[in-house]
């Protein structure tokens, strides 16, 4: 939101941190919507907070088709991620160039110029549950990755957990925490990270705004609706790449009313999940200084 300058400071901080350039899209106000504006096949009982997620998404998506970009990489403003997701995304692209799972042969064009190719229409590189279609347990390339935490901290939950989905992939119990799938997009929750082609922009804003068929009105539900529908193509990284970051009270949400306590740790004290390490405590370590400790030990050096 234009008003969370705390987690605008946080996200430019961190992509200065790790090389990265990022450009702000405003949260919209659902409030503020106007009412001949909201889909046709929305809940009448939308509530405004959905209903302003749901806006914001699509004016990212609006994004990409007023640029000649092919693809956008949107993040939310409460993102985490591995200190060397770098490599984590050279090694994914490097697997999609060689996909065994594609529908068509890759064009001319992309094999120049789209290093995650442009066959799909949401790439999901942040996402929360990770449901795989029944039928098609077998389409998915699996491949070693070492920036992948403990298996402990992958298995258990429901049976949407990414430990369950990875063992509908075939993992045995020792490989999960050492190989990341990459399948097609069926069941999954949480708009944390994704990519999306300029394709995929045009479909959710022709499904979604155009026809109106935003059922469901959370975002995150509409998209898995329309994977499980076949109406969108998309791939989930499993374990993701990017997290959400939780620091506790009322700064983990917009829609949490104020008065609950912080506990004073803010940022310092956060968390993520699915991750191993973080981009953010690693960020705490390279801006530490104890300047006057290190003018100590220079007087110290000189005095010897």
């Amino acid at each position: 939101m234009p008003d969370r300058t705390d987690r605008q400071d946080a996200m430019t901080l961190l992509a200065s941190n790790f090389g990265m350039k990022l450009k702000l899209l405003h949260g919209v106000n659902g409030s503020m919507v106007n009412t001949k504006s909201i889909p046709d096949e929305a809940p009448a009982d939308i509530r405004p907070s959905v209903l302003g997620c749901y806006r914001a998404h699509a004016n990212a998506w609006r994004y990409i088709l007023d640029t000649d970009l092919d693809s956008i990489l949107i993040f939310e403003d409460d993102l985490d991620w591995n200190p060397n997701v770098k490599d984590t995304l050279e090694t994914l692209s490097l697997q999609m160039q060689n996909s065994k799972i594609r529908v068509k042969e890759p064009s001319d064009y992309e094999r120049a110029n789209a290093p995650y190719g442009l066959d799909w229409d949401i790439l999901y590189l942040g996402s929360w549950r990770h449901g795989t279609h029944p039928d098609f347990h077998d389409v998915a390339m699996i491949w070693d990755d070492p920036d992948l935490p403990d298996a402990s901290v992958l298995k258990g939950g429901s049976k949407f957990s990414n430990g369950a989905a990875l063992k509908n992939f075939g993992l045995t119990e020792e490989e999960i925490g050492k190989k990341r799938v990459l399948a097609p997009s069926y069941y999954t929750l949480k708009t944390t990270a994704y990519a999306i082609s300029r394709v995929g922009a045009q479909r959710l804003l022709f499904l979604l705004s155009y026809v109106g068929n935003l059922k469901h009105g959370d975002i995150d539900q509409d998209i898995t609706r329309l994977f499980e529908e076949g109406k969108l193509r998309g791939y989930t990284l499993t374990p993701p790449a990017f997290s959400q970051f939780k620091v506790g009270g009322t700064k983990d949400s917009d829609n949490i009313k104020e008065g609950t306590s912080t506990g004073g740790k803010g940022n310092a004290g956060g968390r993520n999940y699915f991750l191993k390490g973080s981009a953010r405590k690693a960020m705490l370590d390279s801006l530490k200084l104890d300047n006057w400790a290190q003018y100590k030990q220079l007087r110290e050096g000189s005095d010897m």
